[in-house]
């Protein structure tokens, strides 16, 4: 005899397939949620919006936690504790500009690159930030060649991913310059220069509602600037998502 008679469904059975249904879903939801083996805080990150994306409310918040970087030519970043350390060239500067390649597209890998939606659209109406590394720079680099953002993103534009794009096709969906002014409407974001001494966030977000004025699309694509309060508010935060 199958499960189900033939042409009806009982209560009882019916209530046995909704809990069945109910506990697929913690259990997925506890197998993303918790760091098994070797999985890192990105691999958590990115599993829980997806999870975000595809149950809405069922998933609860995001897990996901800022990092913080060391980017070192062998000594330590003062005042940072950090998650994780990049090892570089301090004499080298595209391997210090391949590093911060490396963090914006992971930033943008965890938040779904730009295809997930893993807000509720329906209650909001501002910009909700995610902060995905603070980044700091040891003694090392700090004596070191000076390395601009119009040197970066040129990095950018002529390298590639593991995927075979370009950072700059990957991240901003564009391999010209001339166009990153229209993705990052930031006066002036291509004429700073990095100061080693100084500590940076990578943070990428979502817009809706009357915030899409502020970008004018949806994404927030991923920006590195430095940590200061001015800095976010120039972004347009209004919430941030990530846990410190």
């Amino acid at each position: 005899m199958g499960f189900f008679k033939k042409g009806e469904i009982t209560t009882k059975q019916l209530v046995t397939l909704i809990v069945l249904i109910a506990s697929f879903i913690i259990i997925l939801f506890l197998f993303f949620q918790l760091n098994l083996g070797s999985t890192s805080n990105q691999e958590i990150c990115h599993n829980s919006v997806v999870l975000r994306d595809t149950t809405a409310s069922l998933a609860g918040t995001l897990d996901c936690r800022t990092e913080y970087v060391c980017v070192s030519g062998g000594g330590e970043c003062e005042g940072l504790t950090e998650t994780l350390t990049r090892e570089v060239d301090a004499s080298d500067k595209i391997t210090v500009m391949n590093a911060l390649a490396e963090e914006l597209v992971n930033c943008w890998w965890m938040f779904g690159e730009g295809e997930v939606n893993y807000i509720d659209r329906g209650l909001f109406n501002d910009v909700a930030c995610s902060i995905c590394s603070i980044v700091g720079f040891d003694e090392t680099l700090q004596s070191s060649k000076t390395v601009t953002y119009d040197d970066l993103y040129n990095y950018m534009r002529t390298n590639s991913t593991t995927s075979s794009q370009t950072y700059l096709q990957y991240l901003y969906g564009t391999n010209a310059l001339e166009d990153i002014g229209t993705k990052i409407p930031i006066e002036g974001y291509l004429d700073e220069s990095l100061n080693f001494e100084k500590t940076y966030f990578v943070l990428t977000g979502i817009s809706q509602g009357v915030a899409l004025s502020r970008w004018g699309s949806e994404q927030v694509p991923v920006v590195l600037l430095e940590k200061t309060p001015e800095n976010y508010a120039t972004v347009g935060c209004d919430k941030f998502l990530t846990k410190s």
